[in-house]
């Protein structure tokens, strides 16, 4: 039976008041703000104002996901950042799978307003890229039997690891191809951002091509960008064994940017 989190309150958007920087969270695909909920939680201890949208059709049923673009995903993204920017004098951002390609399109396009980046497992190329690509054409049919427009995740083969935070267990063809769409997008502008950049990589991860990391690097034009590796995480680099030091890394990142600024 499909998985509906449309109850589940550990879900929804969350915000917690701060100073005057200001950090955007942006959870991933078929996923919910939760997963980045120890991020926020370290981040506003340490006096940040912070703001973790719930992107449209996630957080209550797979079918709502299905008809939503990474255009629907991003603009939510820019109003939460726009009202974080109200309330605030500087703002950074960071984004798990997914919403790390949202906060690199953010970067592209409002440069003058990201302060950094750290991008958690980015998906710029997932592990089952070419099957991801031959989605690419679901975008002109019409609509289909679900069974063939929403398909089960591949499970982990790898023992321990594994999702704690509430997500879709399905994946809908039609925003699958409208994420490959931004991944070709935010390929095409990584040489262009110039805003300072941590990459954060998941030794363990299943969903991301070990290629990924290493690809945005060498594209992104930030002479202020760095990668770090925890051999021990999984996709979910927030919730796995390694969470605290990956929370840590951030925190540290985004400190030392602000502090030289």
């Amino acid at each position: 039976m499909p998985i509906d989190l449309s109850g589940d309150e550990r879900v929804r958007a969350f915000a917690f008041e701060g100073g005057a920087v200001g950090c955007l969270l942006l959870h991933g695909f078929t996923g919910t703000p939760c997963e980045l909920r120890p991020l926020g939680e370290r981040l506003s201890e340490r006096g940040y104002t912070v703001s973790a949208p719930l992107l449209p059709g996630h957080g209550t049923r797979v079918e709502d996901l299905a008809p939503t673009t990474w255009e629907d995903w991003y603009a939510t993204a820019l109003a939460s950042w726009e009202d974080l920017g109200a309330k605030t004098a500087a703002r950074v951002v960071a984004g798990l799978s997914m919403g790390a390609l949202l906060a690199f399109h953010l970067a592209y396009t409002r440069p003058h307003e990201v302060s950094a980046v750290a991008a958690l497992a980015p998906a710029l190329e997932l592990a089952s890229q070419r099957s991801a690509e031959i989605t690419r054409w679901m975008r002109w049919l019409p609509p289909l039997h679900r069974r063939l427009v929403i398909v089960p995740k591949r499970g982990s083969k790898l023992p321990g690891i594994g999702r704690k935070t509430p997500a879709y267990d399905e994946i809908p063809l039609r925003s699958l191809a409208s994420m490959t769409a931004l991944q070709r997008r935010v390929r095409s502008e990584l040489r262009e951002i110039t805003t300072p950049t941590l990459i954060i990589e998941a030794g363990l991860d299943e969903t991301i091509a070990p290629t990924s990391g290493a690809a945005i690097e060498s594209a992104l034009g930030s002479p202020m960008k760095s990668r770090i590796r925890f051999p021990m995480s999984g996709h979910i680099l927030t919730e796995d064994v390694e969470a605290n030091a990956v929370i840590t890394a951030i925190e540290s990142f985004f400190a030392a940017v602000m502090s030289a600024r």
